[in-house]
């Protein structure tokens, strides 16, 4: 079995691969060395940065031990959508500072290229970073939209979100194409440790500004009805990063699908949200929405409780959403935000497939959660359990429940029931 050199940069940003040193990796508070099996090369668009304010950890094989790396940094890699990281960057940090709300996987050198410890979840032909354009050449089309609809808000807040925040999903808007994101509440009922819209302090500034205002039914309408007849496969998704949560919203979101649905009946309309008021969920679902996806980080309440402490809701709550939704036949994905060490616990594993026992759920979009590690073990504060590993884990609900889909992005109706093969989670033999 081959295992990776050790990558680290130096104090002014340059990164290397060690010649003595081999690669770690970290599961909650515990470091590896990594199996070949669990590696991939680095898929093109991901972004290597490192991580000021700590030293690299290594494996030492003359020593037979980890060892820090004195006048270093640790690396770390940010992968592109569709693909699911198995096992954080070993690191120690040098003070208490909190990272930036990035997802930080491991990385290594082998045979001549960066490897990765991850797995691809969806099929990305639509999401590839080299498929948007991030250069000052994008700016017309979003004039051109701002010039044919000047009184409309909603448009306003995605040319930010596409020009200034570099969005995707905002992007797809102006091309226009795919999945259009419809972003229309500033408030929300849950203060999230990772946040990544708002922080009630600057330990970990959030990576973008909350939207301001509500959208009235009408310019929600107006955006989703020319997307619906211009966009080729086009999708309505309420519920985005640069927002509070549209449960709060549902009044506006309910009166515009009624307006969408009185000329387009057939278009996808997705509830992306933390669901957590049933009677909202169930009003968005009567106007016409095809699917919910419920943000979730654990289905343990304690320890839902500890990541989004919830305001005037309970986990309760959320269980009532899904099942509403389960009464109506809605299509029900969970949006399971993920971080090696806390997701694949044994006790997290069990609880999981016992939920998808009494409540039908089609798709689970496993989705790298952007946190500072240390921060989120801190404030989860989670009691020593067997770790099962991120793939051993999805082994384990496909088991129980075969059923059920894996994925990263929102889907079409066409598209609710396919089963597109990822991610592979066929154990491998290593080479001899």
């Amino acid at each position: 079995m081959k295992i990776p050199s050790l990558v680290y940069a130096n104090i002014k940003g340059e990164i290397f691969d060690h010649p003595e040193l081999k690669m770690s990796m970290r599961s909650g508070g515990y470091d590896f060395m990594p199996y070949e099996s669990e590696l991939i090369p680095i898929p093109a668009n991901s972004r290597l940065y490192f991580m000021p304010q700590t030293e690299a950890i290594g494996f030492d094989m003359t020593m037979g031990g980890f060892t820090t790396l004195p006048d270093s940094y640790a690396v770390s890699v940010f992968l592109p959508p569709a693909y699911l990281r198995l096992f954080l960057p070993s690191y120690k940090k040098l003070d208490d500072s909190v990272m930036p709300l990035y997802a930080y996987t491991a990385v290594g050198w082998l045979d001549d290229h960066f490897v990765v410890p991850a797995i691809k979840v969806d099929d990305d032909s639509r999401w590839r970073p080299d498929l948007y354009d991030y250069t000052e050449s994008f700016a017309p089309k979003v004039e051109e939209f701002l010039r044919r609809f000047p009184d409309n808000r909603l448009y306003k807040q995605l040319s930010r979100c596409a020009l200034e925040y570099h969005c995707t999903a905002a992007k797809n808007v102006f091309y226009p194409r795919w999945e259009c994101p419809m972003p229309t509440s500033p408030a929300c009922n849950a203060g999230c440790v990772g946040c990544i819209s708002l922080q009630e302090s600057e330990c970990c500034p959030s990576p973008q500004t909350r939207l301001s205002f509500m959208p009235t039914p009408e310019e929600i309408a107006s955006v989703a009805s020319y997307h619906a007849t211009h966009a080729k496969d086009p999708i309505i998704s309420f519920g985005q990063g640069c927002e509070g949560d549209p449960v709060l919203a549902a009044d506006n979101i309910a009166e515009a699908i009624t307006l969408i649905r009185k000329n387009l009946p057939n278009l996808t309309i997705n509830f992306n949200s933390n669901c957590s008021i049933p009677e909202k969920v169930e009003k968005v679902i009567a106007a016409g929405a095809d699917s919910i996806r419920v943000s979730l980080n654990s289905v343990i309440p304690s320890t839902y409780n500890a990541y989004y402490r919830p305001k005037n809701y309970t986990f309760d709550d959320v269980c009532r959403s899904i099942e509403i939704a389960n009464e109506r036949g809605v299509y029900v994905a969970l949006n399971l935000l993920m971080i090696p060490g806390m997701n694949d616990r044994k006790s997290e594993t069990d609880a999981l497939i016992a939920f998808m026992d009494k409540y039908k759920i089609d798709l689970i979009q496993t989705r790298n959660l952007n946190i500072d590690a240390e921060l989120l073990f801190k404030s989860l504060n989670l009691p020593h359990d067997e770790l099962l590993s991120i793939k051993n884990m999805l082994r384990l609900i496909k088991k129980k429940h075969p059923h059920v889909k894996f994925g990263y992005f929102n889907r079409m109706k066409r598209d609710f029931q396919q089963d597109r093969g990822l991610p592979d989670l066929k154990v491998k033999k290593f080479k001899k």
